[in-house]
Order: C-alpha cells, then structure tokens, then sequence
C-alpha cells in the first residue's frame, strides 16, 4: 500500500510539471516565489488562504463585498545587451580554419516572462510560469558559422517555470506538486549543500546563484511544529543542467581537451550530455529540517538525488573519447548541514557536505567528497553589505590522474568569493562587486563582476556592470579569460 501511494504521488508530480504545456523537454529558472526556510506555522501561513476582513466607517451603510480574481497575469517584458571589448575567436567547428568572433556586440536578446496565479480555495492556489526570448545577435551576424548547438542554446528559448500546486493538508501540514525551486544552505555565492535544484550554465559568472536555479518536478510536504521545519521531497523528474553550448563561446572544448602534443583531443561532434530518464531507479529524495531560534538558526539535510557534474560514461584512460561517447550524470548520496549565527552588526555563516558516489573522468572508481564552508555577512556601515566566503572540497582517495586530462581537480579544490552591496537614493540604485576566486592562492583563476542596479520608475528597472574573466593555471579558466564584456538590460514589470 506504501509504495503504490508513493507511486501515486510521484506521478503526480510528473504530470504537474511536465504535462501542463504538453513538452517534454521545456526548461525553467525561478526567481524567489516563496522561502524553503519556513519554520513557524504562523510564518507557513499561505497568502490569500485567510478570509478577507472588511471595515466600515457607518455599520448602517450597505456593505460592498469585493470578489476577488480567481486568476491574475503578470510578468515582465526585458531586452538585453552586451559587448565583448577584448578580441577572441573560437572555433565553432574543429576543422574550422578561422573562428567566430565574439568581439563587439554579442547579445541582443528580448525576452518575455508571463505568470499565471489562481486561488483554487480558500487553502489552495497554484502557479504557472513560462519564460521565452529570441536574441537577435545570431541574425544580425547570420554570416558568422554558428554551429547547431550554439543556435539551439542561445537563439531562441521556450521554457516551462514554475508549475505546481500548493495547500494546505491539515493545520501543521503542507504540500506542493510539480516543477518548483528549493533552496538549501546559507551562502549567497557558493553551493555547497544547495544541490537539488540544477543550474543555467549557459553564460557562466554573468548571474547570481539565486537567478540560476532551474525548478524540478516534486512532491514535497512540509510539517510544522515549534520552531521546526521538516521537508520530504519525492523528485520524479530527471532533470540535469543547462549548459554552454560546445564550441561556443564559454565552452571552447578544442582549447580545453588537449592531446601530449598540445592539439585537440575534442570529437567533432562533441559528446552529447543526456538527460536520465524520469523512471522508477531515478526516482529522487530528499529531506530537510530547519530550526529557527533567537540569534540564529539550523539545518540539517540529506539526499539521493542527481549529480549536477557530468563525467564521461567510460574514464577517458581506458576508452578514448569519441563522437560516439556520452556524457551522463550518475546520483549522489549527501548527509549536510548549515547554520547561521547573527551576532550584532555580523551573520557568521557555515556549511558542510559529505558527498558519496562522486564520478570524474580519469578514474572509473567513485570518489568520496567532503564540501566545506566559512563565512560572514557586515553590515555595520550604513546602506552597505560585505560579504566573505571560503569553501574548500576535499576528495578522498584522490588520484594524481585527475589532477589532468578532463577533470583537472586537486584533492584540495579552495574558493573564495566576496561581495560588497551598496545602496544609494533610498534604495533606488544598488550598487554590488563581486569577485569568485579558485585556488589557495586564487592561482586557477576566476572572475570579477561588478553592476548597479536603477529603479528608473516603479515598473521598469535598469541594469548594467562589467565582467572580467581572470585567468588561470586551469585550461577552462584560460579558454574564457578573454570574453571579458559589458553588459546592460532594461525590464518592464507588469
């Protein structure tokens, strides 16, 4: 009777999140709908659950009961820019002779976010988001040899956001179905425990984690009570990464994959990255509790779910890699925890993860990983955040092997990540650098982005800054160490 109930519900979950536009393959990110660290029943409370209370000057007055839409639309309408100030081309083909540059204007992208919400009851609602754009760069320079998978990358984009359902089951028990974000652990710059959701890779270092995060069809129910939060989360669908397109821009593979003899070790076609399929042995879980008390708070975490790393699906030193390779995510097992800590103008903050089954390419054995995080938030100066964060990740039974070839990973994998926030004219402009750093001595490179954002009127917001990628000892952060850019948007909110 259990398992055809919990088969029930993670059917459920597929057909919420996969069938609602009737694609099988449409992607999503959301951006900040609800908070996963809800602890208190009071604080649970769904909006628009409660009756509406009415207040009248003259009781003898006739009362007027307003209805209240049972749907409602918003969204926002954007377009977006950017232009690459320092010359590099890569090759969009291996046996292409001269690459594509991507100096000048690179991105002239608009794009539309439209979002459907319904109250279903008073203990029920639901949302639907899509998200699609056409960038138009790809046109304007329709002489460039994009190869295929540029184009299906970053031409064009139908994506399928969030798309679930959410209630109450009973007064300390909550549920919610279909394609949605959960967000573990404390840190702002640097996933160490937030490993349930998959993330858009496509234009690394130019957008926050928190913009990144693609939602996963689920069934999780949330129980309250005191202080705690505890979730179970039943993950049906298979979803990976989406990633930069190879041969692109940010994923020059002939530059990053060489031979002894410094030429390509890159197949033409680049293996493909498959995507699990949604069955029974991929079923995913996972379960957290969340404490929140005076001064500070806690979690605890633990999963089943998809490696977000692919590796190739043989190690590279026994079978040499060709078109006809595939490149695939195996499951991880990860035992977590977080806690943050305010202590006047600081939030101290930490994380832990111990990951098992890890998999790399230059060994076929998997790999046990220890994930480990410091940090802090100050906000002593008036309008301003600094923020520290240092990560290490520790894999035991390291072998000398994967500190080459396709992986390139020391058994010490350090980052360093720091941000400042300031915010000016009451919040009207907001003003942030961030700098992510790899290495002990940030020898392997990284980048530096910094941006303001401008309320120009209540409905549209203006954003623009500069990204420096920084070179390195590690061939990925030396391939994009010149696709240095500016970039600018302008968003309609509706």
């Amino acid at each position: 009777m259990t398992k055809k109930l919990l088969l029930s519900i993670t059917l459920a979950s597929l057909l919420a999140s996969s069938s609602l536009l009737g694609e099988e393959n449409l992607d999503t990110d959301l951006g900040g709908f609800d908070t996963e660290e809800v602890v208190s029943q009071e604080s649970a409370d769904l909006d628009g659950f409660g009756d509406d209370e009415s207040v009248t000057l003259n009781e003898s007055a006739p009362k007027v009961e307003e209805k209240q839409a049972m749907f409602s639309l918003s969204g926002d309408l954007a377009f977006k820019t950017s232009y690459g100030y320092r010359d590099h081309e890569v090759k969009a083909y291996k046996s292409d002779t001269q690459g594509i540059d991507y100096s000048g204007f690179n991105q002239a992208q608009t794009s539309l976010y439209l979002q459907v919400d319904g109250k279903l009851s008073d203990n029920w609602k639901m949302r639907v988001g899509l998200d699609t754009y056409y960038d138009a760069i790809y046109d304007i320079h329709s002489s460039n040899n994009y190869n295929d998978d540029t184009l299906d990358t970053y031409k064009t984009q139908l994506i399928l956001n969030d798309a679930y359902i959410q209630g109450r089951l009973t007064k300390t028990i909550d549920l919610k179905v279909g394609r949605q974000i959960v967000v573990w652990g404390k840190s702002d710059s640097i996933r160490i425990t937030d490993i349930i959701n998959p993330l858009d890779n496509r234009l690394p270092g130019l957008t926050d984690i928190e913009d990144l995060r693609l939602s996963v069809g689920m069934a999780k129910f949330d129980y309250y009570i005191g202080q705690w939060n505890f979730s179970a989360m039943v993950i049906g669908e298979s979803r990976v990464m989406l990633e930069a397109a190879p041969r692109g821009e940010f994923f020059p593979v002939d530059s990053i994959f060489k031979k002894p003899n410094g030429s390509s070790a890159a197949p033409e076609p680049f293996p493909e990255l498959v995507t699990p399929n949604s069955s029974w042995d991929n079923m995913q879980y996972a379960f957290a509790a969340n404490g929140v008390f005076s001064g500070w708070d806690l979690s605890f975490y633990a999963a089943d779910v998809l490696n977000q790393k692919w590796h190739f699906e043989e190690a590279i030193p026994t079978t040499p890699v060709t078109s006809n390779s595939e490149r695939v995510v195996g499951k991880v097992k990860m035992l977590g925890s977080a806690i943050n800590i305010a202590r006047g103008s600081w939030l101290l903050k930490s994380e832990v993860a111990y990951l098992d089954g890890v998999r790399y390419n230059m060994t076929s054995d998997e790999k046990n990983r220890l994930d480990a995080l410091v940090g802090f938030d100050y906000m002593g100066i008036k309008d301003t955040v600094l923020s520290l964060e240092v990560a290490n990740r520790h894999i035991f039974e390291h072998e000398t092997i994967m500190e080459s070839g396709a992986d390139y990973v020391d058994e010490n994998e350090l980052q360093t990540a720091m941000r400042a926030t300031r915010s000016f004219e009451n919040d009207s402009i907001n003003a942030t650098a961030l700098v992510s750093m790899f290495g002990a001595s940030w020898e392997y490179g990284g980048f530096a982005r910094l941006w303001v954002e401008y309320d120009i009127i209540d409905a549209v917001v203006a954003n623009v800054g500069v990204v420096d990628y920084i070179d390195g000892d590690k061939p990925f952060t030396k391939a994009i160490s010149d696709n240095d850019r500016i970039f600018a948007d302008v968003t309609f909110s509706f």
